[in-house]
């Protein structure tokens, strides 16, 4: 497939993919999925977890204390946590099926959150990734879903500025991406050491919190951050990263890694497509088969498509300030736009809509979203 040939063209976010398809939503066979989960900022300020279908109709939209970032949902009950963006001073606990929050759960003491979470397999205890900047380290806390999400332990991540995290197919080992960037809560967004940061992937026990395994970038990407994960059908461990070292350096943004391999796996794209997406990956997910990776840009106003056994890209897809990407169906993405609305996506064919539904139109959204199971 001719990555050239798949540009899906934008517009702004309500036209972005009405010329594509031309018979719309339901010709394109997005109107059915699981509803969808994000952050927003409303158009009036004010912060908000909102839910809504396939269609982009809402089913659900809650206050926030602050801008939201990830979302985690809890094995076998309806309900979500929210987490606050880095540095992070809230957890945010949702009821999916009433559409209300529970409970907010604050930071510890010396601690922030840094945006993303998991459940262990049985649902009682919650992952957070935090940071500990006074000792220079970062965390992962456990917290008892099934007391309250009291905080139970503070483990090490493996590395500094952990992101995201995720449970193997094992239910047993928990994979951290540890940034590696060095930051000052009193200034979160700049970055102190990218000249000497040491990013990697940290594998741990996630019963004792002992690190097993862990993989690095080669010498030659060092200034390569390891974000954003998402684990494909066949268990290898999908990452999507971020490049801080001279903006004219052509490098590779994804790929993944396999428990027990020396080395991670880049993906290969032509230098065009890599050069689009502007050193900067802002979310990834797999589609419901596990079988093709998504993955937004939102400073290249792109997402992009990749089929995780051969590491190959198939499609991109114009977006403007697409971040937030989840998946509908086999096949099928949506990625939300920062400046308003979402897209569904079908890489295969490189068609797409606007989801015409209130909720989705409206929202400007922030970094995630997620695909409820129920």
């Amino acid at each position: 497939m001719n990555p050239d040939r798949r540009q899906v063209l934008a517009g702004g976010i309500a036209a972005l993919f009405a010329p594509v398809l031309g018979g719309g939503l339901a010709a394109a066979g997005a109107a059915t999925g699981p509803r969808l989960l994000g952050a927003r900022v409303g158009q009036r300020g004010g912060f908000f977890a909102s839910a809504f279908d396939a269609a982009g109709e809402g089913a659900f939209d809650l206050p926030l204390p602050a801008r939201g970032h990830g979302f985690a949902e809890r094995p076998g009950r309806a309900e979500a946590v929210a987490c606050a963006r880095r540095p992070g001073t809230w957890l945010a606990v949702i009821d999916t099926a009433a559409g209300r929050i529970l409970r907010h759960v604050g930071n510890a003491e010396g601690r922030r959150f840094n945006g993303h979470g998991v459940f262990s397999a049985d649902g009682r205890l919650f992952y957070a990734s935090e940071s500990d900047h006074a000792a220079g380290r970062g965390v992962v806390g456990v917290y008892a879903a099934d007391r309250g999400y009291t905080p139970v332990a503070a483990w090490d991540s493996g590395g500094l500025d952990p992101h995201d995290l995720r449970l193997l197919p094992d239910g047993r080992t928990l994979v951290v991406a540890n940034g590696g960037i060095v930051t000052d809560p009193a200034a979160p967004r700049m970055k102190l050491n990218t000249g000497a940061m040491d990013s990697n992937l940290s594998y741990l026990d996630a019963a004792t919190g002992r690190v097993l395994a862990q993989a690095r970038p080669p010498a030659a990407l060092a200034s390569l951050g390891l974000r954003h994960l998402a684990i494909a059908a066949d268990g290898a461990i999908c990452f999507a990263a971020q490049y801080e070292g001279p903006a004219v350096d052509l490098v590779p943004l994804v790929g993944s890694h396999r428990p027990g391999a020396a080395e991670l796996r880049f993906f290969s794209a032509p230098a065009a497509a890599l050069r689009a997406m502007r050193h900067y990956c802002g979310s990834a997910a797999v589609d419901r088969s596990g079988r093709i990776l998504g993955v937004s840009s939102p400073r290249g106003n792109r997402a992009t498509f990749w089929d995780t056994a051969d590491g190959r890209i198939l499609a991109s897809a114009e977006v403007a300030d697409g971040c937030g990407i989840a998946p509908l169906a086999p096949g099928r993405f949506a990625v939300a736009s920062g400046l308003g609305g979402v897209g569904a996506f079908d890489p295969a064919t490189g068609t797409g809509s606007a989801l015409a539904g209130a909720l989705a139109a409206a929202g400007r959204w922030d970094n995630h979203l997620l695909a409820l199971s129920g």
